[in-house]
């Protein structure tokens, strides 16, 4: 049995159920996790993790390893709580490197066009993970905005998010240190989900007649358009534009790279003439 966003409905959550360990925070985890043997079997230690849609959230460590050893922990809504010797930047790396449509060349490219300077957040249209910091930090806390319900900004710069309810349970997830004007930041990122919700089912309607439908039953964040503003529909913001204008860019960028390396001026209209003349009828795109 799934919901709608197609996570299995296990009848014994991966996580504990007790509501002493359902607000998770850093300094939670720092006091429980190792030290209590009721919390033991739902601990588990796997390195190789993959960024998946049932994880509620990771806290880094890298800075103090959780432990002595562990540079992140991982808090997943099938797996439990995981352990990792690598970093949140390792594993977000893994996510762009090996899933995500272009990494984060089109979640830039979107952001761009949008306005926005701060990166926040890596958005596929369904699923949206959030950087407490934002990603250009190296070390950073993440949470699933896919599986948040609410969020209160409390003192101190820090912030608590709540989950949607999964098997009659819902969850905390407390972080400090969060970036300034943290309440703007979540409503950009979003509008960055939204839009890339709009460009994906715009693309696959009118290039294969598929449509994208928005969640039924339980609405997180992502659904909830008091928390942001909704772009307007638009149809001239399209996925072969932004596909089109990156492959420009990536032209551009060789051409200046190896005129650095040979030493040479970069001619700029020349270099968009080439371009322009390797572009034969039959390959255009």
């Amino acid at each position: 049995m799934k919901n709608s966003l197609c996570l299995d409905l296990f009848p014994n959550p991966g996580l504990p159920t007790q509501n002493k360990y359902q607000h998770f925070s850093k300094d939670m985890i720092k006091k429980k996790v190792g030290k209590e043997k009721e919390l033991e079997s739902y601990i588990s230690e796997d390195s190789s993790y993959c960024v998946n849609p049932n994880m509620f959230a990771l806290y880094d460590f890298k800075k103090e390893p959780l432990l002595g050893k562990y540079q992140s922990v991982i808090v997943d809504r099938k797996e439990g709580i995981v352990l990792s010797k690598r970093s949140s930047k390792a594993h977000f790396h893994d996510l762009l490197k090996y899933k995500l449509l272009m990494g984060l060349t089109f979640q830039k490219e979107i952001a761009r066009r949008l306005g926005y300077k701060d990166r926040h957040v890596i958005s596929t249209g369904k699923l949206a993970y959030f950087s407490i910091r934002g990603y250009t930090k190296a070390s950073n806390d993440w949470v699933s905005l896919h599986l948040m319900d609410d969020y209160q900004i409390l003192g101190n710069r820090s912030i608590r998010f709540k989950s949607i309810e999964l098997n009659g349970v819902t969850y905390t997830f407390t972080f400090a240190n969060c970036c300034r004007h943290i309440r703007s930041k979540i409503a950009e990122s979003l509008r960055h989900n939204n839009v890339v919700f709009k460009v994906s089912n715009y693309h696959l309607k009118h290039t294969m007649g598929w449509s994208i439908y928005r969640l039924r039953g339980k609405k997180s964040l992502l659904d909830k358009e008091e928390y942001f503003t909704p772009h307007p529909a638009i149809e001239f913001f399209t996925m072969k534009e932004i596909c089109a204008d990156l492959m420009n860019q990536k032209h551009s960028k060789y051409g200046k790279i190896m005129a650095e390396f040979f030493r040479l001026d970069f001619m700029k209209e020349d270099h968009k003439l080439i371009h322009r003349l390797s572009q034969r009828d039959d390959s255009l795109f």
